[in-house]
């Protein structure tokens, strides 16, 4: 047996995978989806997200495997690392630097080997997605491309964790700067610049390759490898749809940054109320046709508006899309308009869904806050939604709120000035 030798860049990988903070981690949806997706479609009895750490290989997801790491000298996956490409050993008997490997004359009798390295977007590989069976055998090139193409999207779910990390060790850092400094001024053009480097961050070392993960699942899921089985097709769609949520957290991020940093743009404008209500309900038709919900607005009397039509949409979206999660089948969400006393206008979105208790209503507004409750957690969602719904609508001069009662359905609204009262941009919108 031959142990592989450590890649040249064995410091910065080590780094690189502590900043993901994955390590001895409990299961998590978003890698084992991959790996059953793996193993389903190379055929293969067992799949591994297997992490080289130091002096073993970890794995934080496995299938068909009930080890949960092993010494880094016996690994295939210590030998995938070393390059860019797909590490094949179609039979562990014939090639010398595995035949007496105690994972292959032992169990879990490792006999064929596919891995795929994880690399991050620094280009440091700190494991591999792979794939193994019992006997010798090779994988065609639609499954050795499948395997890279999902190898690239557990790398994506990687590097969001590495974001994740430095947003917490810059806030740290932010801390200790604030605490050390002789001026504000200095505080704040410190602040602005790690600020900049996370958004830099998540829009383009994230964004872009979670873009390309979301094409690439799609086209598997189209049928460009021909049909998959029908569990395979399951497990690409919910690759594709974790993908998608993905993809929403990060532009929910960058919004919330615009807006604290104060660099949210509004354009107000005269707006259509009826017709902007009429296109909200119709784009949210076809979500609702599915959950079996119907959609009823009512615009009472003539409404004079002057506010950024898009960001109020993405508000009413927000809250529109909220009551559809939680409403039950055969139920109706009203969105009402209808002009205050005070000379406000005011938007309702009432539900029937499970409501929420009175001590959780405080709690909905703030950012990445989602209330407890197995059904509430089975919905998803980014947590940021509602802030950034708050933050809007404060910009324009208005409020938002929510009265709700368990059982009873919940009430979201929110009130704006009819035109006149937008507030300019600020260096921070508390939310």
């Amino acid at each position: 047996m031959k142990a592989a030798p450590l890649p040249g860049d064995e410091i910065e990988r080590l780094a690189a995978l502590s900043d993901a903070a994955l390590l001895d981690t409990p299961p998590e949806p978003a890698f084992d989806d991959l790996t059953h997706l793996a193993a389903s479609i190379c055929g293969t009895p067992i799949a591994l997200v297997s992490l080289i750490d130091r002096d073993r290989q970890w794995f934080k997801a496995r299938v068909g495997l009930d080890a949960s790491e092993t010494p880094r000298e016996v690994a295939f996956c210590a030998h995938a690392i070393l390059g860019q490409e797909l590490f094949l050993v179609p039979d562990a008997y014939d090639d010398e630097r595995f035949a007496d490997n105690p994972l292959v004359t032992g169990a879990p009798n490792v006999r064929f080997y596919a891995g795929a390295p994880l690399a991050t977007s620094d280009g440091h590989n700190v494991g591999t997605l792979c794939v193994i069976d019992h006997g010798p055998r090779q994988l065609d090139e639609a499954q050795r491309s499948a395997l890279s193409a999902l190898a690239r999207q557990v790398a994506a779910q990687i590097d969001l964790r590495r974001a994740n990390g430095r947003l917490v060790k810059l806030n740290g850092e932010l801390v200790a700067r604030a605490r050390e400094a002789q001026a504000v001024i200095e505080q704040r053009k410190a602040i602005e610049r790690l600020k900049d480097e996370f958004v830099s961050t998540v829009s383009h070392e994230l964004r872009t390759p979670l873009t390309s993960i979301r094409g690439a699942l799609g086209l598997l899921e189209g049928g460009v490898l021909g049909r998959l089985p029908d569990e395979a097709m399951e497990l690409v769609q919910i690759a594709r749809t974790n993908t998608d949520r993905l993809v929403r957290l990060i532009n929910d991020i960058l919004d919330l940054e615009k807006i604290e940093a104060g660099k949210l743009e509004l354009s107000p404008k005269h707006v259509d109320v009826r017709r902007l209500v009429s296109s909200l309900v119709e784009s949210l038709s076809p979500v609702a046709a599915e959950a079996k919900v119907e959609l009823w607005a009512d615009v009472r009397g003539e409404v004079d508006l002057v506010v950024d039509e898009d960001r109020i949409a993405q508000v009413l979206t927000n809250l529109m899309s909220n009551a559809l999660k939680f409403s039950p089948a055969e139920a109706r969400i009203e969105l009402g308009v209808e002009v205050t006393s005070a000379g406000h206008v005011r938007f309702d979105v009432r539900d029937r869904g499970p409501g929420i208790a009175e001590a959780d209503l405080a709690r909905l507004f703030n950012r990445f806050e989602q209330l407890d409750g197995d059904h509430r957690r089975k919905m998803g969602g980014t947590g940021l939604g509602l802030a950034i719904s708050k933050a809007i609508v404060e910009q324009h001069g208005g409020t938002i709120g929510v009265t709700s009662k368990l059982g009873q359905g919940s009430t979201f609204w929110f009130e704006v000035p009819q035109r006149g009262a937008l507030r300019e941009a600020s260096p921070r919108v508390e939310i």
